[in-house]
């Protein structure tokens, strides 16, 4: 273990040396961050709640860009596993909702470029997300779901290149460990008021483990056009085509000390995998009407076909047809006064989605007979209204959301209805120095997914009635301080909790989750950002320490009020050091340190702590009118044994899923 510090201390002084040489007449200014993709117009550091703000412009060039997951790092609170099974996609938790997820992202929304990604019911995927095209993400961390509705853990806004930096063309190739290889092309179309940014990307991986392997092709187009200054147009159009995601499945403690490459053998037998078919039309439209109001508006649709192999005989392979879209409109109205000034917004939102799902029997990974066909459908409309009130150093931002949700399959008796109402209130006040104190209070919402409701172990052909929405109230109090080169940020928030969600499995369906509501729960932490320029160096660093704990408990047996929520742990630590040399090199060395957690509701089975590196290194050369990129990097370079995802309250103590061991990269762009 000391061999290890070792060496992380010898990659990391000459850093420090280098920092203390710069000389502060060079130092790099900090940037103004405005949220631009929330609904709230005041600059990031004014805000009455706690959001991250991420750029890429800089570090594309260095990403290996397989997982979303390089993307998030450093987010206080925020917690991701499973980038390596492709089949069950990453598993993102912030503030510990989410982390019940097996497959897909629960409890957190995700937002592309003004459009839902997420489902209507709360199931969010990231396989179709074009990575290659990020340039900013802004994190909302916390329940303010009066904002956005059903999203309980907070809400991800990913904004892509609007163009190439001047060039027309781009194209991109990378090769890695595991037989990886992506190739990308992107290609910039413009003509007067209207543009176009064209994506294609191709991804193929055998996996570090047995039956790991993935092959994906993206294409992505989004389009402006400008009919005047005050009025614009915006069209996306994503289509994802995946033949090939392969699970590996999870493994006993015994079995992946013994061998980390391979896969649960019942995987292999019943050849578990799933491939997905996805379109979506976007389009979003803004116009400003007068000088005190702005309309904006967005609708889009998305059909999802997959189809799916797990590791048991009855019910085994799962074809589902997913359609789902939605639109919504809001006003905003400007009014202002020599004391105070109100932004003030109002909208509505309708939402629909509709799953043809079917079952049939895995004999062995061949296809039997049918043994499940039904129809569900999830409609949420819902009305919001939010004021922004600036007086004086005070900004006050009250808001109230109304969500009506109806849940129905085509079997009789198998109809649900929700409703509620979840207000918000925050308020920032503006110290001296670019000091800022803020605190807030909001109530969230999470519905089942119709996934999860489907899975019902006492009726194959219904919906499992039994489970509720969940129901989380939040209270947060921070500070921010913001200067030309640094910036800190601190944090302290509490949520209590109301029929929490959670997953089991049972021996007649090894592999198959159940889900439950588990009554009630408790999250408490403190959550730390900084980050500072000095000359050519740039630091971010992460810090946040929580207790995740059972209240109340329901329907669940031999578990204490006491334990602790599984998959979550309670410590975090990130660190970032960027150097950026005169002649075109840039290095960029990640270190994340993630606290030992629980893998069961009983807290039987512990997952030690471990820690995280990272080694990425790219230079840059202009050459006849184009620009070359060549890159490359090092994966855990300690090469410290650990566990890339866990199974919560797995059935036969199958928790464990073995992360990679040291592996490399290398790669090449041309921009032209």
């Amino acid at each position: 273990m000391k061999g290890k510090y070792l060496f992380l201390f010898f990659i990391l002084f000459p850093l420090i040396n280098i920092a203390q040489d710069l000389s502060s007449t060079s130092t790099i200014t900090l940037k103004e961050v405005n949220i631009e993709a929330m609904k709230i117009s005041a600059n990031k550091k004014q805000l009455p709640f706690s959001v991250s703000s991420l750029n890429f412009e800089n570090k594309q060039k260095i990403s290996q860009q397989l997982s979303l997951q390089e993307y998030l790092e450093g987010v206080p609170g925020l917690f991701s596993l499973n980038s390596n099974n492709y089949a069950q996609d990453l598993r993102i938790s912030i503030r510990g909702f989410g982390a019940r997820s097996a497959f897909g992202i629960r409890g957190i929304k995700i937002v592309v470029d003004g459009i839902p990604e997420t489902t209507p019911d709360g199931q969010g995927q990231l396989d179709n997300i074009p990575l290659g095209l990020i340039k900013n993400i802004e994190v909302i961390r916390g329940p303010f779901a009066s904002l956005y509705g059903n999203a309980a853990g907070g809400v991800i806004f990913i904004k892509t290149l609007d163009s190439l930096g001047g060039k027309k063309n781009t194209f991109k190739s990378t090769l890695g460990t595991y037989n990886l290889k992506i190739n990308q092309f992107s290609s910039f179309l413009s003509k007067k008021n209207t543009s176009a940014l064209i994506y294609l990307n191709t991804t193929e991986t055998n996996g570090f483990r047995e039956h790991s392997a993935l092959k994906q092709n993206i294409l992505n187009i989004k389009s402006e056009h400008k009919f005047s200054n005050i009025s614009r147009l915006n069209f996306q159009f994503n289509y994802t085509n995946s033949p090939l995601a392969q699970d590996s499945g999870g493994l006993t403690k015994e079995e992946a000390q013994l061998d980390k490459k391979q896969a649960r053998q019942r995987n292999i037998d019943y050849d578990t995998f799933e491939k997905i078919d996805q379109f979506k039309f976007g389009i979003s439209f803004y116009r400003k009407l007068n000088q005190k109001i702005d309309f904006n508006a967005y609708s889009f649709f998305t059909n999802r076909d997959f189809y799916g192999k797990l590791p048991f005989e009855n019910g085994g392979i799962i074809d589902l047809d997913r359609f789902y879209s939605g639109l919504g409109a809001r006003f905003t109205i400007k009014k202002s006064n020599q004391k105070s000034s109100h932004n003030f917004q109002f909208g509505i939102e309708s939402l629909f989605q509709n799953d043809f799902r079917k079952r049939y029997k895995n004999l062995m990974g061949i296809e039997g007979e049918k043994v499940f066909d039904q129809k569900e459908k999830f409609y949420n409309i819902a009305f919001y209204i939010i004021d922004e009130i600036k007086i004086d150093k005070w900004i006050i931002i009250p808001s109230l959301r109304f969500d009506d949700i109806r849940i129905s399959t085509d079997k009789i008796g198998y109809d649900k209805n929700y409703s509620t109402f979840n207000p918000g209130l925050g308020f920032s006040y503006k110290l001296k120095k670019q000091q800022y104190l803020f605190m807030n209070f909001s109530s969230s919402f999470e519905t089942p997914t119709l996934s999860e409701m489907s899975a019902d172990p006492d009726d194959n052909q219904g919906f499992n009635m039994d489970l509720n929405p969940s129901k989380a109230y939040n209270y947060e109090i921070g500070w921010k301080l913001y200067r030309s080169n640094f910036l800190i940020e601190a944090n302290a928030f509490y949520i209590k909790t109301n029929n929490e969600i959670l997953p089991y499995e049972l021996e007649a369906f090894p592999g198959r989750l159940f889900y439950n509501n588990i009554g009630a729960t408790q999250r408490g932490g403190i959550e730390f950002f900084t980050k500072f320029n000095w000359k050519e160096l740039k630091v971010e660093g992460s810090y946040n320490i929580a207790k995740y704990t059972f209240d109340n408990l329901e329907n669940e047996i031999g578990v204490s009020k006491l334990n602790n929520l599984p998959g979550i742990p309670r410590r975090q630590l990130f660190l970032n050091f960027e150097y950026f040399f005169k002649n075109n090199w840039t290095s960029r060395l990640v270190y994340e340190y993630i606290g030992g957690f629980y893998a069961n509701n009983s807290n039987s089975v512990f997952i030690n702590s471990f820690a995280k590196t990272r080694l990425q290194i790219s230079k840059s050369i202009d050459l006849f009118e184009c620009k070359f990129e060549f890159y490359g990097g090092v994966n855990n370079i300690l090469n410290q044994n650990y566990y890339d995802n866990i199974r919560l309250n797995a059935f036969g103590s199958r928790y464990f899923e073995p992360a990679p061991p040291r592996n490399f990269f290398l790669g090449s762009s041309i921009k032209f």
